[in-house]
């Protein structure tokens, strides 16, 4: 009777064991955001009427924090300045929307009219 106790419990430690492995390799292994995510990082893009659209967008989880990549569509005959003020808006609307991100890189390409 003592052996097959024993062996319940070493069931019991092996998979403890599994489960604490397979979450810290989870944890230290990129993927990408969820589907639910992403788009609610896309609706926060979106709110900005200067976005003609996202032509990219890149998640990556790494640990507990979030890392966003961005491309997007802006009119092409915007001046540089209106350009980079659009882009750290998206960016500054991105973080102080998700507390989780931790790095937000945004992108601007021309929109294609």
């Amino acid at each position: 009777m003592d052996s097959i106790a024993s062996l319940v419990i070493f069931v019991f430690i092996v998979k403890a064991a599994s489960d604490i492995f397979k979450d810290a390799i989870d944890k230290m292994v990129d993927h990408s955001c969820d589907e639910e995510m992403e788009t609610q990082l896309r609706n926060c893009v979106m709110r900005n009427p200067n976005v003609h659209k996202i032509d990219v967008l890149r998640t990556r989880i790494f640990g507990n924090k979030i890392y966003v990549d961005v491309e997007i569509a802006l009119d092409g005959s915007i001046t540089l300045q209106d350009a980079h003020d659009v882009a750290e808006k998206v960016h500054n609307d991105i973080e102080k929307t998700f507390p989780k991100v931790k790095h937000i890189m945004v992108h601007v390409n021309p929109a294609k009219l």
